[in-house]
């Protein structure tokens, strides 16, 4: 091929992939979870949707082409912003008049490599309060909560099904929240005190948007009527948190294995409510699962009304198969 064909084609494939991407992203946020494509699109790892854009960057590079070169740099800087959903925040306030509390959210998955690792990497990240999710035996994995307790010793305990809640601050009000999706999905909720301002945690684990297991296996169903059927349950499960949310008086925050990326419509009605304390204080992917090959971001620590996020990450530990989210915290005075 000639150098001007070549050229030619490179151009026309740069500029069709800049538009499939911008398509990719108007669809996960824009459509989101009201149609089962779009659902499966946004659920899944986004890393495949960068590889096109990475090889014709290079071949702009090889063939000195600055345009193509910088309509693939700019497919590139979608995909990570917008896709990836890559933080680099250039204004978070790193001090505040009002108290501030560390919180930590961890799917422990059962502690299946012992409840010691657990509770040390809890402790490695010296948090004031922790959500767990899974925090019960499974299929032969013993309960880790006993030891969990032992190990936290001086905390404060409270567990209700597969959600627990560690204090350093005593609980002066806790309850179990029954969502109406099901016996084995509820809120965990438990208000603290921190140097004498109330404070409501909710402890949060809502349903597994699509399994790839259940997608190819399921029975009865094909595999857009699983989509749209869990994308509904997961709906209600977000619009009765917010409501009862709302009408806890003082400030609140949510955490937990919300099993959501941080795009569709889904994500942006949390969003409305409440700040992402990740995407307003964290840098980098924040990606939390699966530990051993972080490619989804879908466990959140969530600030309401008079909180803010001063910081957030998501540090490496290896045991449990997700990560978790650790955010500090300022109570606005």
């Amino acid at each position: 091929m000639r150098a001007g064909g070549s050229q030619r084609w490179l151009r026309a494939l740069s500029g069709l992939n800049f538009a499939a991407l911008v398509l990719v992203w108007a669809g996960e946020r824009i459509v989101g979870e009201r149609h089962w494509l779009t659902t499966l699109l946004a659920y899944a790892p986004q890393y495949p949707l960068g590889i096109p854009a990475a090889l014709l960057l290079l071949w702009a590079a090889l063939g000195r082409s600055a345009r193509a070169a910088v309509a693939n740099i700019a497919a590139l800087l979608l995909f990570a912003f917008g896709l990836l959903g890559l933080q680099v925040p250039l204004r978070v306030p790193r001090s505040a008049a009002g108290p501030r509390l560390r919180v930590m959210t961890y799917n422990i998955h059962h502690a299946p490599r012992g409840a010691e690792r657990t509770a040390a990497a809890i402790r490695r990240e010296e948090p004031d309060v922790v959500c767990a999710q899974e925090a019960e035996g499974f299929r032969g994995v013993t309960d880790p909560m006993p030891e969990l307790e032992r190990l936290l010793a001086g905390w404060h305990s409270y567990r209700v099904g597969e959600l627990a809640l560690f204090s350093r601050h005593p609980f002066t009000a806790r309850r179990a929240h029954q969502l109406a999706t099901g016996p084995r999905r509820h809120l965990l909720i438990a208000t603290i005190e921190v140097a004498g301002r109330r404070l409501t945690i909710i402890n949060v684990h809502l349903n597994t948007a699509a399994r790839p297991r259940s997608l190819l296996r399921r029975q009865g169903a094909t595999a857009p009527e699983y989509l749209r059927e869990s994308t509904e349950v997961r709906s209600r499960q977000v619009e009765e948190l917010l409501e009862v949310a709302g009408a806890i008086p003082g400030p609140v925050v949510l955490a937990g294995d919300f099993n959501t990326p941080p795009r569709g419509r889904l994500y942006h009605r949390l969003a409305a409510r409440f700040t992402d304390a990740f995407a307003a204080a964290g840098w980098g992917l924040g990606h939390t699962f699966r530990a051993d090959l972080p490619v989804l971001r879908i466990d959140y620590v969530w600030a309401g009304p008079g909180v803010r996020a001063l910081a957030c990450r998501v540090p490496a530990t290896g045991a449990s198969d997700h990560l978790p989210v650790v955010a500090d915290l300022a109570l606005e005075r």
